[in-house]
């Protein structure tokens, strides 16, 4: 799925000459969040506006970045889902991706 849409977006660069999804930001960052410490404004401060929030029924909240680019001949794209807990500290990261293709 992911891999598709990175197609898409490619495709699309071709048409276009460029595109681009999201705010971009530093996996570098990611790797310097720290469970139990990291909150969530500390995250956002780092990484972004997110994608999406989702808040669970006992508070936990799952938070997702993602940054997708696509230009004449190449195209890229990355994610992170962070969980935390309701006080706004992180838990752990749940997923993170790089894919580049040229």
């Amino acid at each position: 799925m992911r891999l598709r849409f990175v197609n898409v977006l490619a495709g699309v660069a071709l048409v276009a000459g460029c595109a681009s999804v999201g705010q971009d930001f530093e996996m570098t960052e990611v790797d310097r969040f720290q469970p139990g410490l990291t909150t969530l404004e500390q995250a956002k401060e780092k990484l972004g506006k997110p994608q999406s929030v989702t808040t669970a029924a006992d508070g936990r909240i799952g938070v997702v970045w993602v940054r997708s680019q696509a230009t004449m001949g190449s195209a890229s794209s990355k994610g992170v889902a962070i969980l935390f807990d309701k006080d706004g500290k992180m838990i752990r990261v749940v997923n993170r991706n790089e894919i580049k293709s040229n």
